[in-house]
């Protein structure tokens, strides 16, 4: 029996003063037999997960985001949970909608209202619609969401109906083996790698890219430890950010003087790819598909190269 594709959507959204939109909206989502996801910052439960929500946008095929009356819960970076999420959707060119409510006094007088304002501004830049009442929200978000899923292609299958298939490559494993010598200087190689990051200064943030210079060995090293197990291409690129983190934040915090901070860091998606596909044409790891998703893991060449860089270090 065929099996349709059912898009998942990241709904974005304060917890104040939303919480019957926010529940009549993702009502309206299931109905057109849509999966959503996304959960809003609550000050009164535990510390907001950013590394989460971060993740579930990433798996997202839409972003939706609705502002109410208040700007939000504020990261120490000064800018709210919600804005931080619309600006990391924005930053991967992610399909994001956003519904705005008709509700800004003339003339603010509170800082969280001053804050709005600019937010306000920000969200008009793009794509939006402004509502007033409910229901006008939920037929706005039925219209447009309908209007940017007909054409995409993507979405989610049920486990069972997704065969799990082996990526297949066709040159000879044995043509593509690098020999002792030639391992050894690989592994001597630098790399160039672009990382981007949110810098935050004088109350505004700008998405910064900078240049950093890793070994091949320090950036497989890393990479591969995790592949031991069959890990997500998203789980792979947070440990080569999280290996690049000081040096990042220090260049971009040199190049910004007047900058107070630097957070969501993430590494060139095209780069990293390419780098996964340098691993696979020399049969050092392999990929696995499951159902929409892809994994990748070591090849029993590739956790004995590990193992002998790994000897290495503790020799060292």
């Amino acid at each position: 029996m065929t099996q349709t594709k059912r898009f998942l959507v990241y709904v974005a959204s304060n917890h104040i003063g939303l919480e019957s939109e926010r529940y009549e909206v993702t009502r309206q989502l299931v109905r057109m037999g849509i999966l959503c996801c996304g959960f809003p910052c609550r000050e009164d439960t535990s510390p907001y997960d950013w590394n989460l929500a971060r993740s579930q946008i990433e798996d997202a095929d839409l972003f939706i985001m609705i502002l109410g009356d208040e700007y939000g819960p504020m990261a120490p970076t000064g800018i709210s949970y919600l804005h931080r999420e619309l600006v990391h959707a924005q930053s991967l060119s992610k399909p994001s909608l956003s519904f705005v409510k008709n509700s800004l006094p003339s003339q603010q007088q509170t800082e969280d209202q001053r804050r709005l304002a600019g937010f306000h501004a920000v969200v008009s830049k793009s794509t939006f619609r402004l509502w007033h009442l409910r229901e006008e929200l939920v037929s706005h978000v039925k219209t447009a969401v309908a209007n940017t899923l007909s054409n995409k292609t993507g979405g989610w299958l049920k486990l069972e109906s997704a065969a799990t298939t082996s990526v297949a490559r066709v040159e000879t494993q044995v043509a593509n083996k690098v020999d002792n010598k030639q391992w050894m200087l690989k592994t001597r190689e630098l790399m160039r790698i672009n990382f981007s990051a949110n810098v935050y200064e004088a109350g505004n943030n700008t998405l910064e890219e900078v240049p950093v210079t890793l070994r091949w060995d320090v950036i497989f090293g890393a990479v591969g430890d995790v592949m031991k197990a069959a890990s997500s291409e998203d789980r792979l690129r947070s440990v080569l950010e999280k290996l690049a983190e000081t040096e990042v934040k220090r260049r971009l915090l040199q190049l910004h003087s007047s900058s107070h901070a630097v957070d969501d860091i993430r590494v060139n998606r095209q780069q990293f790819q390419d780098l996964l596909m340098q691993w696979a044409d020399h049969d050092l790891i392999e990929s696995n598909q499951l159902g929409a998703r892809n994994t990748w893991k070591l090849t029993g060449e590739g956790g004995r190269r590990i193992a002998v860089m790994n000897l290495a270090k503790q020799i060292v």
